[in-house]
């Protein structure tokens, strides 16, 4: 993707019209962050509409489809909860939906994205998935990506903007990391509301950096994945989103699987909140004490650094959810 200026092409205000009264304003929540050195809010996005942030991102898309794209109808590639919101954006806006999906989602996730509607197609892998969503787009369909599309990307970055405005002192915001629409999007409202000022975290897992990679190379990296927190574990994270980074001074880092389930089951336990694996990938970097380590110099329990975490998502695979709550 040539260079672009993002920061003025893509307003994350411009928005939030199109999302009021249809997606929901979520929590800011304080959250013990087990380190003296830490204020910590968690924005709760599990509590949003279909669980997820992907809400905004989705009904951001199918606001502005044009008459013509809404008569073809849309089609996305997803591992659970961005098909599960265009599913439940298409059946708000009476657009008809595809949503293709690994065979090893979530089952749970596979029938939300039926139970709204949409026709979901199963494909043996993410690659196999892209292969089937373009044969569709060639056919006529609109394609609504995951990540990799200024409006999704625009969309999500509401949650940034959220926590601009309900906590402007922020010196942290940290996110997880798929494909990258979410820090993307984030990292361009915490810019665009407060400037240069608070950094911005993403957090992947260590058996799919694929953002890193990219960000490295200047272009999507496609990795063999390791990991298995679906949600956080695309072929390749996107061109656009890579760019955002680039641009916005994103600093990334990694995580291991069984960091990012340990953070999960606080949040289950102690916080009381339905939670999945991806969804605690943010929280995990603050409990493992791994911002990056220029973030913590002179801080301590005085001059706390005060740190947003997007818990992006709840919804957990109902066999894992009810193992972490019995301590399994």
């Amino acid at each position: 993707m040539s260079p672009t200026n993002f920061l003025e092409r893509v307003r994350v205000r411009d928005a939030v019209p199109r999302l009021a009264g249809v997606v929901a304003r979520t929590p800011l929540a304080a959250f013990e962050s087990e380190d003296e050195r830490v204020e910590m809010r968690l924005k709760l996005e599990n509590l949003q509409e279909t669980g997820a942030f992907k809400a905004r991102g989705a009904w951001n898309q199918l606001a502005q489809l044009t008459p013509a794209e809404r008569a073809a109808g849309v089609v996305t590639t997803s591992s659970g909860n961005h098909g599960k919101a265009l599913a439940w954006a298409a059946a708000r806006a009476g657009v008809r939906a595809t949503i293709v999906m690994p065979a090893d989602a979530y089952p749970n996730k596979i029938q939300a994205c039926r139970d709204f509607g949409a026709e979901v197609v199963l494909a043996p892998s993410r690659n196999a998935c892209d292969e089937l969503c373009a044969e569709r787009v060639r056919a006529g369909a609109t394609l609504v990506h995951p990540y990799d599309a200024e409006r999704t990307a625009q969309g999500a970055g509401t949650v940034g903007l959220e926590i601009a405005e309900d906590w402007p002192e922020v010196d942290v915001v940290v996110t997880p990391v798929g494909g990258g629409g979410l820090v993307s999007g984030v990292a361009l409202a915490i810019r665009q509301a407060l400037g240069g000022r608070p950094a911005i975290v993403g957090v992947e897992p260590e058996g799919s950096a694929t953002l890193a990679a990219g960000v490295a190379r200047g272009e999507p990296v496609q990795l063999p994945n390791t990991s298995k927190v679906q949600g956080l574990c695309p072929p390749y994270s996107g061109a656009f989103n890579i760019a955002v980074a680039k641009e916005t001074g994103l600093e990334l880092l990694a995580l291991s699987d069984a960091q990012i389930l340990a953070a999960q089951a606080i949040l289950v336990r102690v916080g009381g909140w339905v939670v999945e694996p991806a969804g605690a990938a943010a929280f995990a970097a603050v409990r493992e004490k791994r911002l990056p380590a220029h973030l913590y110099t002179g801080r301590d329990a005085r001059k706390k650094l005060r740190v947003a975490c997007v818990v992006s998502g709840g919804n957990p695979d109902p066999a894992q959810l009810a193992a972490v709550r019995r301590g399994a």
